[in-house]
């Protein structure tokens, strides 16, 4: 019995792990234009990916609550924000895996609420592990706004919590967590709501561009 069990398990975890890879290499959507000339990065983690936003004109005015929150998206030195979406439990606890703790693993695969971690961040000098994705002007307004979209209100207020760096903050987000929403899928489905070229489910970092 508990070898069944065990096996069963294991076929699950395959599965999983199959139809994550196969689902990125699936691709919807369309390249850039030949003339494209904005750019977004993907920045991933061993188990997470953030999108990169240069801080245009329209994304600090997109993003302007921020700065009653301490997080001056104006300032002349910032030129990138750096967002992402996870489980609120899991990422809120969770800096790297010494942090790992059954209840929050639990509760993100089994469902948890959304949301956004937000910081800032100033001119990139070692662009080592980003994926730069190239955007034509309107692939790139709607990058910007499903990012928006996906903070829970329009003026949207930070949880009472210190950040895993000091210099981030957390914002309840729409939609929930669960194995076949992680924070992959999230990027995923920005890119592709905006008609960027990318995988039809993206679960895992590899499954990304």
């Amino acid at each position: 019995m508990i070898r069944r069990l065990i096996g069963a398990c294991g076929a699950l975890i395959a599965a999983y792990l199959i139809a994550g890879t196969l689902g990125g290499m699936i691709k919807v959507g369309s390249p850039p234009p030949p003339d494209a000339e904005r750019r977004i990065g993907l920045l991933p983690g061993p188990i997470h990916t953030d999108i990169l936003l240069p801080t245009t004109p329209e994304v600090r005015e997109q993003f302007g609550f921020l700065a009653a929150d301490g997080l001056f998206i104006d300032a002349p030195e910032v030129a990138w924000l750096v967002t992402g979406w996870g489980a609120r439990d899991f990422y809120t606890t969770t800096g790297g895996y010494t942090d790992l703790r059954p209840g929050p693993v639990f509760r993100a695969v089994t469902g948890d609420s959304a949301v956004m971690r937000v910081f800032l961040g100033g001119t990139i000098t070692d662009d080592t592990g980003i994926t730069w994705i190239t955007l034509s002007d309107a692939q790139f307004a709607a990058v910007v706004e499903q990012v928006r979209t996906s903070f829970d209100g329009d003026l949207p207020t930070p949880l009472e919590h210190p950040g895993l760096n000091g210099r981030d903050l957390f914002y309840p987000a729409q939609g929930r967590f669960h194995l076949f929403r992680t924070c992959n899928v999230w990027v995923g489905n920005v890119l592709r709501k905006a008609g960027v070229e990318v995988g039809v489910w993206t679960p895992f970092t590899w499954s990304l561009p």
